[in-house]
């Protein structure tokens, strides 16, 4: 059993009409679609990637645009998309290797010479999505109030709105939801969100969720502005009608929320989900476990290829009943529910309330007695959780954050705590400079070794693949 713990406080190329070769990394293409593991995460774009001219997207040609966007590989056969994300991984441990050698002093070069696997592939492929969120902004009809994805960049304001109608990675449900919401915003009185300044206007974005049962859970968030309380609870009452008894009931979801927030995100804690109608969660089922998923709460994006994931990652840990996981942004705690039964105990470490009051929740409906997990940011608590786990003999840390990667300082933490021995780091970014500088560190501070990678495909005709980098020492 575990000690007893004190408190612990994307982005579309410049449309061309060149061919893309799947292996030229110039051309990875970062989709808008929201996969962070942080609601609170803001949105941003990449100085590296030009948009494309949202202006150049007509009514005739705007959904193939836009699969062109969300989905670049969807023209190319699935197995030469795994062949292209096998090349897309050589590549970063190549990127490692330059960072590894590019400060050196010695002549000699250090070779970091992982075995790299295939690429594991996903279970489904089409309508895998279980969660996609829409923005609204004018269509290619000129629209205001269209829902859906942008072509182009809402820097220089040509963006435009095109549905995800014939997007193939997209869940039916989640199309018709949206447009029912589409429909429902074009009677309101409320402007679309354009500016965060007073006067901006309201609408911002939809969201939709699903588990693999169908059932599914929306959020329409509206930028409060200047709006009274009392207007915006009549604004509520409104959506929930026109989805529980008026013309979008026949595509009511499961659960309904509204979320009032005045910044480009908004966690639980600063802008109150309200329930409209329906159950407060979803739920998902893996490996026999149930999970509860709150709005606020990150889940992988494709749920069949991510009990594939977590099965790789517990079989590369090498856990026995000695072991001690310590799960570094654990979510709603999947990887250390699945791995109790094999280890002495499960710690997890999360930066969203809510996903921690879930991960709690689905600790105690599992059985889970070995597992705790707790609300923070990792660079505060990882110290004095590893203090915690000083009678522990063998810890493995998972560490499974953002894109950004993690503070040096967590790292830092890990590889001077010396019953870890090894490091399961998952990355949905991994050539990202901010990602390859832990990928760094964790070599040549820590002196771990990088023993392998291993693709797996969470992401069908996309570039995005997760990576699994196991270190040893």
């Amino acid at each position: 059993m575990l000690p007893v713990f004190r408190n612990i406080n994307v982005f579309p190329l410049k449309h061309t009409n060149r061919p893309v070769n799947p292996f030229d990394l110039c051309h990875l293409i970062r989709i808008r679609l929201c996969s962070s593991k942080a609601s609170a995460v803001k949105e941003f774009e990449d100085p590296e990637i030009s948009h494309a001219e949202g202006s150049a997207v007509t009514i005739s040609d705007q959904f193939e645009l836009l699969s062109d966007v969300m989905t670049p590989l969807w023209k190319m056969p699935y197995d030469e998309q795994l062949r292209a994300k096998h090349n897309w991984s050589q590549s970063v441990v190549r990127m490692i290797n330059e960072r590894v050698n590019a400060n050196r002093k010695e002549k000699r070069c250090l070779n970091v010479t992982p075995k790299i696997y295939h690429v594991k592939s996903s279970p489904v492929i089409m309508e895998y999505r279980n969660k996609d969120e829409f923005s609204i902004r004018n269509g290619a009809d000129g629209h205001p109030k269209t829902v859906g994805f942008f072509i182009g960049s809402t820097a220089s304001d040509n963006a435009v709105c095109v549905p995800g109608t014939h997007v193939i990675t997209m869940r039916e449900k989640h199309k018709k939801i949206a447009q029912n919401f589409e429909q429902y915003i074009r009677t309101s009185e409320l402007p679309v969100c354009t500016d965060f300044r007073p006067g901006g206007g309201n609408w911002r974005r939809f969201i939709v969720r699903s588990n693999e049962e169908g059932n599914t859970l929306a959020v329409a968030v509206c930028h409060p502005q200047l709006l009274s309380q009392e207007r915006l609870i009549e604004e509520q009452q409104r959506l929930k009608e026109y989805f529980t008894s008026g013309p979008g009931k026949d595509d009511c979801p499961q659960s309904l929320y509204f979320q009032a927030c005045p910044h480009a995100r908004c966690t639980n804690e600063q802008a109150p989900f309200v329930l409209l109608h329906g159950k407060p969660f979803l739920e998902e089922h893996m490996w026999g476990k149930t999970f509860r998923i709150s709005p606020d709460s990150f889940f992988q994006i494709n749920t069949q290829a991510a009990e594939v994931l977590y099965e790789t990652i517990l079989k590369q840990a090498n856990l026995t009943p000695r072991s001690t996981l310590l799960d570094v942004c654990c979510g709603v705690g999947p990887i250390s529910i699945l791995a109790a039964d094999r280890v002495r105990g499960c710690v997890g470490i999360e930066s969203v309330r809510d996903a921690v009051l879930d991960a709690k929740f689905n600790a105690k409906i599992n059985n889970a007695t070995n597992v705790d997990f707790f609300y923070g940011l990792a660079e505060r608590l990882t110290e004095r959780i590893i203090e915690e786990l000083d009678l522990a003999t063998d810890i493995v840390a998972v560490l499974n954050p953002g894109r950004a990667g993690l503070d040096p300082r967590v790292l830092r933490l890990l590889y001077k705590c010396p019953q870890i021995s090894t490091v399961i780091y998952v990355s949905c970014k991994a050539d990202m400079p901010s990602t390859l500088k832990n990928f760094v560190q964790l070599f040549t501070e820590g002196n771990f070794k990088l023993n392998s990678v291993t693709p797996v495909d969470l992401f069908p005709h996309t570039w995005h693949t997760e990576l699994i980098l196991k270190f040893i020492r």
